[in-house]
């Protein structure tokens, strides 16, 4: 591992942290919480550039004059003088970004400090929305996921940005962008915000249980082929099914955490259900079209995908799925992509952070983009300039600065906060390509997993019928009829729609379907926009 990343035991001893703690794998889910909540506390508190020095060293000299989007926030920002900005994040982890790096770093370079409050990721959106009804100035920076920029623009809780990327000649940053996710800052033609976290699935598999000579020879035995990476979702499902047969309960076929909002299995079925040929509402009607035929073939899937996973994945949180994975408990994992990272404990560590299990399959995981191509981009943040903010212009400039080519790739080099690469320079960086032995591959295969990814619902509602689903799902799992669940799915969508109104919600749908992605026939890939390492 690079100096740059390696935590000492000294480095725990200096934040009140036992060094003990990075010894030994942590199973239990209690334990699991319990470390990880000591290390964001010990970690906040250790003040600028925790475990990252070096990469605050390359984002100040790009700041000063090496990247010249950099530089130009960081000028202009200087004039500006404003003394404090006050910003959202999602607690934990990804809070440790600006209480760690950007925050203190920005305060180094422009003398402005940068001001946190952290909450669960729906309270985001809800944070936004208050502060503008109260007509509050409070905060000037909003994390806003690409799914409630409709919504917050429509409402006036955001503003358009395009003035200020003018007047910085910022529009060159934009073109560096993967198509993907450049066209997530954009609603109605105007630009919302700085994009800032690549959140597209992939598969993750064991290089070694795949190139096992005894798993390859039975599974030809019994399905005349050669054991492969799975491209379809029918394959998916009878690998795992194979390699649970064969080697649980030692190792099981797949396994992600299923449990209700724990991300949400939404996701799921978002990625698998396009992948199918399916399409959310009738766009003339909008009435919903999760309970056609392709749905429930999906739900179907999905529950197959469950018998061939650990005994109990229903009521698994993500993390959960994580530390069997890193456990070596799962041959298959689709997932965002930390995944990778502390598949080779490149966020652990070798003898720090114990909030996730030491990986006991480092070098052993390859990539692949998800079966069916089409793998989910879920979730995400945009960084947005307040409505209400008494200081947009500052606002702008820091969301500019952070998302910079140079100082972003910093960033989503951090060892411990989630932010992940979604510019091209971030694939193609030889230094990020060092950072294992296989994180060219990786990157590699997050540029191609973005080329076919499809989105999340980004319209009026999308919230609403997000989480419908997913009680919906967790109904399934435990019992109901995967038709007779997506029925009632259906219908508490056309309730929202209905609430929303179907001409409003017609324009949003028309607008989400404008963009590359929110199709399996309409990616990044087949707009023939792909790009390549």
């Amino acid at each position: 591992m690079s100096d740059e990343l390696e935590a000492r035991p000294e480095d725990y001893e200096a934040v009140g942290l036992d060094p003990a703690l990075g010894e030994g794998a942590v199973y239990g889910r209690k334990d699991f919480l319990f470390n990880s909540a000591k290390l964001m506390a010990a970690a906040a508190a250790a003040g600028p550039f925790f475990m990252a020095t070096k990469q605050a060293a390359a984002a100040e000299l790009a700041s000063l004059g090496a990247d010249p989007i950099a530089t130009s926030a960081i000028n202009a920002a200087k004039k500006l003088g404003v003394g404090k900005l006050n910003k959202t994040n999602e607690s934990g982890l990804q809070a440790l970004d600006d209480k760690n790096f950007t925050g203190p770093l920005w305060k180094k370079l422009t003398g402005t400090d940068i001001g946190v409050t952290e909450a669960p990721f729906p309270q985001l959106y809800s944070k936004a929305v208050t502060q503008h009804l109260a007509k509050s100035s409070e905060l000037d920076v909003f994390e806003a996921s690409p799914v409630w920029i409709p919504d917050l623009a429509d409402r006036g809780v955001i503003v358009s940005i395009d003035q200020w990327i003018a007047k910085y000649k910022a529009q060159a940053t934009l073109r560096d962008y993967h198509p993907l996710y450049r066209s997530l800052m954009k609603y109605k033609s105007k630009t919302w915000g700085f994009y800032d976290d690549g959140d597209i699935w992939l598969l993750y598999y064991r290089k070694d249980i795949f190139g096992n000579a005894a798993l390859r020879r039975a599974y030809k035995a019994k399905f005349k082929r050669d054991l492969r990476i799975p491209k379809t979702w029918p394959e998916f499902q009878e690998t795992a099914q194979f390699i649970t047969d064969q080697m649980a309960p030692k190792v099981y076929g797949t396994g992600m955490g299923r449990a209700l909002g724990n991300p949400g299995n939404q996701f799921y079925f978002f990625q698998q259900f396009r992948a199918n040929g399916g399409q959310f509402f009738d766009p003339k009607s909008m009435k919903a079209q999760i309970n056609n035929a392709i749905g429930v073939k999906t739900m179907n899937q999905i529950l197959a995908q469950n018998k061939a996973s650990p005994p109990g994945v229903e009521k698994l949180s993500f993390v959960d799925g994580w530390v069997q994975w890193l456990s070596g408990k799962t041959a298959m994992m689709m997932a965002w992509p930390p995944t990778g990272r502390i598949s080779e404990n490149y966020a652990q560590r070798d003898k720090a952070f114990s909030f996730l299990p030491k990986s006991k399959i480092v070098g052993k995981v390859g990539y692949s983009t998800v079966p069916g191509l089409n793998g989910e981009h879920a979730g995400a943040f945009l960084k947005c300039v307040a409505a209400d903010g008494k200081n947009q212009e500052a606002a702008y400039l820091f969301a500019q600065w952070a998302t910079s080519p140079s100082v972003s790739l910093q960033r989503v080099q951090l060892p411990y906060t989630l932010r992940d690469p979604y510019r091209v320079s971030h694939y193609r960086s030889k230094k990020f390509w060092k950072a294992w032995p296989s994180a060219k591959q990786y990157l590699k295969t997050l540029a191609e997993g973005a080329n076919h990814g499809v989105l999340d619902p980004i319209m009026t509602g999308a919230a609403d019928y997000a989480n419908a689903l997913d009680r919906a799902m967790t109904a399934i799992y435990a019992g109901k009829s995967p038709k007779s669940g997506l029925d009632e799915a259906a219908a508490e969508w056309d309730r929202i729609t209905d609430k929303i109104g179907k001409d409003n919600a017609r324009r949003s749908y028309q607008n989400f379907l404008k963009l590359p992605g929110s199709t399996s026939k309409n990616t990044v890939a087949a707009k023939g926009l792909s790009v390549h390492q």
